[in-house]
């Protein structure tokens, strides 16, 4: 049996710990240089375990830590949009603290769709589907199944998998980019 690892992509330049940060959605950015050592390092770390496959959201900014991954293990990779963070829609590229509110109204009525985008429960049915079928993969895997994602995911990842309570998941903060979070599939299902 193997174990599914969730990567958050290293950092853009949209991400920031203070008042600048941006929220990203599915804007298309690349790593900022900060971003691709971010990428080296997670990839050296993971060359440590037996990775046997890669699976990335398609967007570039995973895709770019993704393929770091690859080259330092050499396992094959498949990119989807299944992993891509909660679209947003026209809140992408706008200060978060600007529309936290919005956010946070998003996040009390999560079947209320994102401006031109997803409802939170959409990206949370969509995310859960792949991670339950990523932890199958791996169940079902000698190795590790490395999976290159978002914060949201990586937030919405622990109350998705556990049944929780999908309007307690926080909308800001989450690990540091280039993180990595392990996933183990009980011996219930």
């Amino acid at each position: 049996m193997g174990k599914l690892i969730l990567v958050r992509h290293g950092k853009t330049v949209l991400n920031s710990l203070d008042s600048a940060e941006r929220l990203r959605g599915w804007l298309d950015v690349p790593l900022d240089e900060q971003g691709l050592r971010e990428a080296e390092e997670t990839a050296q770390r993971l060359s440590q375990h037996p990775v046997a496959h890669i699976y990335s959201s398609d967007l570039y900014r995973a895709q770019q830590t993704a393929n770091a991954v690859v080259k330092a293990t050499l396992a094959p990779i498949v990119h989807t949009s299944d992993l891509r963070p909660w679209n947003v829609g026209s809140l992408a590229g706008q200060r978060v603290q600007d529309i936290l509110p919005i956010l946070r109204q998003l996040e009390l009525d999560p079947s209320q769709s994102a401006p031109e985008g997803e409802s939170f429960l959409q990206f949370c049915d969509r995310y859960l589907r792949k991670l339950e079928e990523l932890l199958d993969i791996a169940h079902h895997t000698e190795g590790c199944i490395v999976a290159v994602t978002h914060v949201r995911n990586l937030l919405a990842a622990p109350t998705l998998l556990h049944g929780g309570n999908k309007s307690l998941i926080p909308v800001k903060g989450g690990p540091k980019t280039g993180s990595l979070v392990w996933v183990e599939k009980n011996g219930e299902g």
